[in-house]
């Protein structure tokens, strides 16, 4: 029994040795599991983490706006997908008007340097279909605002603006400022309405070859607009204006740039409050109507034809102003009228264009470049109804005011960079009527200069 006994103990601690290490290794075991099964939960985690954090740095890149300043766009702000804009642009015109002196001419007008133009631009969208533009006007003593208005771009075909803008009339009125082939607009534009406050459908149709634009105004005066801003009277005028481009899409190059256009602008007034003055390229005033007042509806109308071929661009238009005048008992049905033809060549090889021109190498001497250099030249007229001057109707007097004037223009352009251009034109203003004994009142010699920067 003894040596039994000692097998059993002896066999007892063997088993005791290799079962007990198993069981402390098990426990161990288990914990570790434990441990890799926690720190799998926190891998978990921090990989959710990184991805939300990805997201939130994705979210802020595409939310952060983009800032640019650029001879093209200015100084903008916008988001990421255009959704929103601002843009901080502007233009200043410094002019140098010097005339021919003559001492006989007691209209002779003074040479002079001035500030025509100092304008800041502020415009941009809002959520996406809705533009805004306002230009304060600084060059005058007082601050006005030529352009005020906002766009709801519905489609491409239909636009609707509300606000202070050029009504859809006359060809060079409304012909972008900074962009203008000459310095000033040719005499017919006198009978043009400016600027006015209403508002107005617009849209191209027909693959872009057609344009069109119809707006409800106020109504201004022949030539007004630029600063007024109140109505006169409970009438409204209605300005409307198709111009196509039938071959713009066609293959033919020769034929791509040709333009026909017509406007219409209908009206009432009976007033006094607000009469025309006609002004040349110099900013003389030749003609005022006096001791009338509006009587019945004025009627304009303007055929228009532009053709735009590599560096050529030529253009022309008639207007005619008709409106009904009335002086106590006289009433009379009156019609003033002009046109002009122009044209414009680019020495440098640009494209000539309604928008302007851009240079295709900047004016940097260094680099050798010269900018781009354009020679221009136009002709226009503008003839005031015979009947104005019935001494029972108004008081225009022949030896005072001319009846009809024409203008000859000469211009070189020398555009340094896509924003900085330096105008030199000559023009000559011969009048008829308007001076002692109803004779030619002198004519006018201007050699105008501008220096323009825009942004």
């Amino acid at each position: 029994m003894g040596r039994n006994r000692w097998y059993l103990v002896v066999v007892g601690l063997v088993v005791g040795s290799l079962i007990l290490p198993r069981t402390g290794f098990a426990e161990e075991s288990l914990s570790v599991d434990q441990k890799i099964a926690s720190l799998q939960q926190q891998i978990d985690i921090l990989k959710r983490q990184l991805e939300v954090d990805k997201e939130v740095s994705s979210q802020k890149v595409k939310d952060a706006p983009i800032v640019t300043a650029s001879a093209k766009d200015g100084f903008s702000i916008k988001a990421q997908d255009d959704s929103y804009k601002l843009k901080l642009g502007g233009y200043v015109q410094a002019d140098a008007r010097f005339f021919s002196v003559n001492r006989k001419d007691v209209n002779s007008p003074q040479s002079t340097f001035t500030d025509r133009t100092v304008r800041l631009v502020i415009s941009g969208t809002v959520a996406s279909d809705f533009d805004y533009y306002f230009s304060p006007e600084f060059g005058s003593t007082a601050i006005s605002l030529p352009d005020g208005y906002l766009d709801w771009r519905i489609d491409p075909a239909f636009k609707l603006r509300s606000g202070k803008f050029k009504a859809p009339f006359a060809y060079g009125r409304l012909q972008s400022t900074p962009g203008s082939t000459f310095a000033e607009a040719g005499l017919v534009e006198n009978l043009a309405p400016n600027r006015d406050i209403g508002v107005q459908v617009s849209g191209d149709v027909l693959n872009n070859s057609l344009n069109y634009a119809v707006a409800l105004t106020n109504g201004v005066v022949d030539a007004g607009g630029t600063t007024n801003n109140a109505d006169t009277n409970n009438d409204k005028e209605i300005n409307a204006r198709l111009f196509a481009q039938p071959f713009k899409n066609s293959n033919s190059l020769a034929l791509r740039g040709l333009g026909l256009g017509g406007a219409a602008s209908y009206g009432h007034r009976e007033d006094n409050a607000s009469l025309p003055s006609y002004k040349t390229a110099g900013q003389t005033t030749f003609f005022t109507l006096a001791g009338a007042s509006y009587d019945g509806p004025q009627l304009r109308y303007s055929p228009q034809i532009a053709y735009y071929y590599h560096s050529l661009g030529v253009y022309g238009e008639y207007i005619a102003s008709e409106s009904k005048l009335t002086k106590t008992t006289k009433r009379q049905s009156i019609k003033n009228d002009g046109w002009e033809v122009g044209g414009s060549y680019v020495l440098t090889g640009e494209d000539a264009s309604y928008a302007g021109i851009v240079p295709l190498n900047s004016f940097d001497l260094k680099k050798g470049g010269w900018g781009a250099f354009e020679l221009a030249a136009r002709f226009s007229t503008l003839n005031i109804d015979d009947k104005i001057f019935d001494s029972t109707l108004t008081s225009n007097v022949i030896t005072s005011s001319p009846t009809a004037a024409h203008a000859w223009t000469a211009g070189v352009n020398w555009y340094l960079n896509r924003n900085t251009k330096l105008v030199f034109d000559w023009e000559r203003t011969e009048y008829k009527g308007g001076a002692i004994g109803g004779a030619n009142r002198v004519a006018e010699n201007l050699l105008l200069s501008r220096f323009q920067v825009n942004f």
